[in-house]
């Protein structure tokens, strides 16, 4: 049997989606497990012992027939290449008579694709008590472990890592520079500040105040390895979490604008959210004052590491 996975990004959705891998090859022992995914995404698929072959989106045109494709993305190239492979079976996300569709899936129900409309998606979103990985156990009827990652974890009395920042893209997640220094300064322990490239700003003004080290701009794995060596990791909901969570490390994660609810921390950590009618409304920016973030508390953050 041959079987691909279509997911393609963002990274800490790829890497949260091998979580699904044990289950899978328990239930198809026999299969040879491919994935579709982004040149980021094969840097964090390599080495993963479930995986036969990985293709990035431009090696598309090497992939061959397959009996289950699972469409794990939402827009329509993605779900035209999932029906245009004519696999034997297609569970999750695909285009049929021009427009894209899903198979059953609640998951499916409160994405942008929702046969509800976006409206209704959001409404059941906001209601939704499951994880992801909850979710994908439904879609694919399958038992969902941990996730897998090429690293081995390393126990230690090492740094704590603070990866406060989420990008330009979603500012909303970021905890602001002034509450970081806080939070460093309260914890009073040797930190090492993480972040790309988009953080490299505010990382250094963090740095500057708390005399603390900046990891700087690596590559993926080189930034998996930083988080490896940490004894635990204080973290937004963004690609540093999900790592954490793949090498096991102690975390505390905050969360505003997206889900505390489809997180699976795997007994790992605690989750740090306020009290607020409007969470998890997956805005970029809020006018709202004070907002979310306004409202998470260092001293909350601190409690939950202890």
């Amino acid at each position: 049997m041959k079987l691909l996975i279509v997911k393609l990004g963002a990274i800490g959705d790829v890497l949260r989606t091998t979580s699904i891998l044990k289950g899978l090859r328990e239930k198809h022992k026999d299969a040879a497990i491919d994935w579709l995914t982004s040149k980021f995404g094969k840097e964090i698929l390599n080495n993963n012992p479930y995986i036969n072959q990985i293709f990035t989106w431009e090696e598309k045109e090497q992939l061959g027939q397959y009996d289950l494709v699972i469409g794990l993305e939402d827009d329509l190239e993605a779900c035209q290449l999932v029906s245009d492979l004519k696999p034997k079976k297609i569970l999750g996300a695909y285009v049929k008579d021009g427009k894209v569709t899903y198979t059953p899936s609640a998951w499916f129900d409160m994405s942008a694709i929702s046969k509800f409309g976006l409206e209704k998606a959001n409404e059941l979103k906001a209601k939704n008590k499951k994880t992801f990985q909850q979710h994908m156990g439904d879609l694919l009827g399958v038992e969902v472990g941990e996730y897998v990652f090429g690293l081995t974890p390393q126990q230690g009395s090492g740094p704590i890592g603070i990866n406060t920042g989420a990008g330009k893209r979603w500012q909303q997640k970021s905890l602001s520079i002034e509450k970081t220094i806080e939070l460093i300064k309260k914890l009073n322990k040797p930190c090492i500040i993480l972040g790309g490239a988009e953080e490299k700003e505010r990382n250094e003004k963090i740095s500057k105040a708390t005399g603390m080290p900046v990891s700087g701009v690596r590559s993926l794995r080189d930034f998996a390895g930083i988080i490896n060596v940490c004894s635990a990791i204080i973290t937004s909901d963004s690609l540093a979490m999900h790592f954490a969570i793949a090498l096991k490390k102690p975390l505390v994660v905050f969360f505003g604008p997206t889900s505390h609810t489809e997180i699976e921390l795997y007994g790992l950590g605690k989750k740090v959210y306020p009290k607020m009618d409007c969470l998890a409304c997956y805005k970029k920016t809020c006018n709202k004052k004070p907002n979310c973030m306004d409202l998470i508390s260092v001293e909350d953050i601190c409690n939950r590491l202890a």
